[in-house]
């Protein structure tokens, strides 16, 4: 159906209106008004197709309607014939300004006022298309991407658990302290976007473990001084993997791969980088990576309790890690305790 509104003051010329629009299709609705300000509580709760509205009338004029029609978000795009008497190119230029799509002089000429209303309506159907075939497309392209983000992310998360099943019994880590480092992140005010991309790059911060010798990765006891500096390669291997690729998660998985063993103190590796020269968000996975792997069971050690191990991190606030990461995870504790029970492990079966 199409809605036709029409407003002027005049009976008689509402009567013509209507008359010669109804004549263009059967499927013609027309809304008729006697003033302007009625017209316009109306169209705030209907839709229309067009509007032919007199420029002389009484409370309102047709200018003044026309300005007030266009602001409301539905009627941007609706065209808007001014019908008038008056010749003046003044008048039509303000009528312009005011978003008037069109003009029809009185007295109206029937055969005009017909062709002039099919050309604005067949107009405006086609505006329709295109922009309901824009927003498609739109729809479209939002849907690919995310589609192609959550492939990223998944693609990412294997790869990361792939490097952590050499050396690590357990098949949660990455994922847990991928979300307990979004979780510190958002409670330092980090944008949004950026918590996205750390908690997606965090799997990621031991990837460099694929370089370094079983005989030393899966070594149960404490590790020689030699052993130890070949150990701590992976950091420096993990970034050399990463570095240099277009992806946006895994530049950030090099800069935590490169700096999560770093210490506030400057007592880390591979750098001994200290403070805020640490980057942020290899910060944040520190103290995220450290709780987790406290907390889970190693072939080397049993898993600690929730309490000492939030008892070691407290303990190591402003040494090891940075004081105010160490506060954003205590401010997130239901939180995290929530994930480390949701997201428990089952031992996972090695294949020799």
């Amino acid at each position: 159906m199409t809605t036709i509104v029409i407003i002027d003051d005049q009976f008689t010329s509402r009567e013509v209106l209507s008359r010669l629009v109804t004549t263009l299709e059967d499927r013609i609705e027309v809304h008729p008004f006697a003033d302007a300000i009625t017209a316009l509580d109306w169209i705030r709760e209907h839709d229309a197709d067009l509007v032919l509205t007199d420029y002389k009338m009484p409370q309102m004029d047709g200018v003044t309607f026309t300005r007030r029609f266009r602001a409301l978000e539905h009627c941007a795009d609706v065209p808007v014939i001014m019908v008038t008497c008056i010749e003046d190119r003044e008048v039509r230029y303000e009528a312009l300004e005011s978003g008037a799509t069109d003009f029809l002089t009185k007295p109206i000429d029937h055969h005009e006022c017909r062709a002039r209303v099919r050309n604005l309506l067949t107009m405006s159907r086609q505006q329709r298309i295109i922009k309901d075939r824009a927003h498609w497309l739109e729809r479209q392209v939002d849907e690919a991407t995310r589609a192609l983000r959550i492939r990223e992310q998944e693609t990412l998360l294997r790869l990361a658990k792939a490097g952590e099943y050499r050396d690590e019994e357990t098949g949660n880590h990455v994922v847990r302290m991928a979300r307990y480092s979004r979780l510190i992140a958002v409670a330092l005010g980090v944008p949004t976007s950026e918590c996205e991309v750390i908690e997606s790059a965090a799997p990621m911060h031991d990837i460099g473990k694929i370089g370094i010798p079983d005989s030393i990765l899966l070594k149960p006891g404490k590790h020689t001084p030699d052993e130890f500096s070949v150990m701590k390669q992976h950091t420096l291997i993990g970034y050399e993997i990463l570095k240099e690729s277009p992806s946006k998660y895994l530049q950030m998985g090099a800069i935590i791969a490169l700096g999560h063993h770093e210490k506030f103190d400057g007592g880390g590796y591979p750098y001994g980088l200290a403070g805020d020269s640490i980057p942020l968000p290899a910060r944040i996975v520190a103290v995220a990576d450290v709780f987790d792997a406290l907390t889970s069971v190693r072939p080397y050690k049993r898993a600690w309790s929730l309490q000492d191990s939030i008892d070691y991190i407290r303990r190591l606030r402003g040494s090891h890690f940075d004081p105010e990461c160490v506060d954003a995870f205590m401010g997130q504790l239901d939180q995290i305790i929530d994930i480390h029970d949701r997201l428990r492990d089952e031992p996972v079966k090695r294949f020799k």
